[in-house]
């Protein structure tokens, strides 16, 4: 936990530094600072694996790992309640299946009974969430992916420097999922990160996420082929199908600075989730997200659940706002509550021509039961833990501690 007053910068002068250097060399078509590669490298062995594919958002990670494991039309791929709609959506991108998990009560990650309730011989793939910066139960995750041969795809987005019994999140699945959105523990404004250690899958992910082109291997850095060869009229480029989703050297350069710092921006964020909880655990009717023993959350959200049916949400949020809270937000509608899940459903019903692949297979997802998360979701507060001053963090947990006092 950090006690030092003195703000941290937003952007690390790193970041700064290594931006300068890119726009020092300039913008070529084959060569380049090696920020990129560096940044591939030194993440994989930050989070445990050996592979990095730095690409342009963290739903494009997804949708590449799933391209990389064959992953399309007809098979299933298991996805929790709770999760934002990138999960799901990479799913959709690779023509496949999204089958909605419940979640447990008290953690809010995905249940691993409900898991097992949805495996069909159609299930391809899992991919479980560190929802608000919280690792799921990843042991039986893991041995159920293997016993159905399933690929398990960490999606992390929310979670930077998370341990689940002793491991770091992003180092047990077959692919692990990072972003770096702006909201995120790390950021370059966008993008994101697929990391793994298994090389065949690497090279395969790296060529779906970079236009199939045919000499990419799973070594860093890797987004174009060698002009000795492209030049050729007679070379072949493409040998599978893959998109153009490289991340720019520019960008991979503010991500390597901020990653030079990770561990000081996770600490601020449990910071300001320790100045939250001396708070909650006073208050008998606000329930913190259930951290268990073995695991270290790494708040990217801290999140709680109203449990008196008379403190309505919106009238919380105002008076928090009245006496200087930053504002607080909901939690995501359950992800198959979403119109476009019912929208989707009634276009295959009605133009089942345009959907062959989904035609007799996807589900309506009106008739999706998670009767624990949809039950919990309304009354879901998630404050905000993107502070850099820890005097900011303190105050933003005074005003939480008077709102509290006003509707006790």
């Amino acid at each position: 936990m950090l006690t030092e007053s003195t703000p941290i910068p937003r952007v690390s002068p790193k970041s700064r530094e290594y931006v300068n250097r890119v726009l020092d060399y300039g913008f070529h078509n084959c060569s380049s600072p090696g920020m990129l590669a560096r940044l591939e490298k030194e993440f994989a062995a930050r989070f445990g694996q050996r592979f990095g594919i730095a690409v342009a958002n963290g739903t494009a990670t997804m949708h590449a790992a799933l391209m990389a494991y064959d992953i399309g039309a007809g098979d299933e791929v298991i996805v929790p309640a709770y999760t934002v709609f990138s999960t799901a959506a990479a799913v959709l991108h690779a023509n496949a299946i999204p089958v909605v998990a419940d979640v447990d009560p008290d953690t809010w990650t995905i249940d691993i009974e409900d898991v097992r309730c949805k495996v069909t011989p159609r299930t391809k793939a899992i991919i479980p969430v560190s929802i608000c910066g919280l690792s799921p139960d990843m042991d039986p995750i893991l041995e159920l992916a293997a016993q159905h041969n399933m690929l398990v795809i960490e999606d992390n987005a929310q979670c930077f420097l998370g341990y689940y019994k002793g491991r770091v999140v992003g180092s047990m699945g077959h692919f692990a999922s990072f972003s770096f959105q702006a909201s995120k523990h790390m950021t370059c404004g966008d993008g994101g990160i697929l990391i793994c250690s298994d090389e065949e899958l690497a090279t395969r992910a790296r060529k779906a996420a970079v236009l199939g082109y045919s000499t990419l291997t799973a070594e860093p850095g890797q987004t174009a082929i060698p002009e000795e060869l492209r030049c050729n009229p007679t070379f072949q480029r493409h040998t599978s199908v893959g998109w153009n989703y490289r991340l720019p050297e520019i960008a991979a350069a503010v991500a390597l600075g901020e990653l030079e710092r990770i561990e000081e921006l996770v600490q601020m964020r449990q910071t300001c989730a320790a100045f939250f909880s001396e708070v909650i655990d006073a208050c008998d009717w606000l329930i913190p997200q259930k951290t268990p023993e073995d695991y270290i959350h790494s708040y990217w959200t801290y999140a709680v659940r109203i449990t008196r049916d008379d403190v309505d949400w919106a009238a919380l949020r105002r008076k928090f706002i009245e006496l200087g809270g930053d504002g607080f937000y909901g939690a995501y509608l359950p992800v198959h509550r979403e119109p476009v899940f019912s929208n989707l459903s009634d276009h295959v019903r009605t133009h089942p021509e345009c959907y062959p692949h989904f035609d007799g297979r996807l589900p309506d997802y009106r008739n999706v039961s998670c009767p624990i998360w949809e039950e919990i979701q309304p009354r879901i507060v998630m404050l905000k833990t993107n502070y850099f001053d820890v005097n900011v963090a303190r105050q933003q947990a005074e005003a939480l501690a008077q709102t509290i006092d006003f509707f006790s």
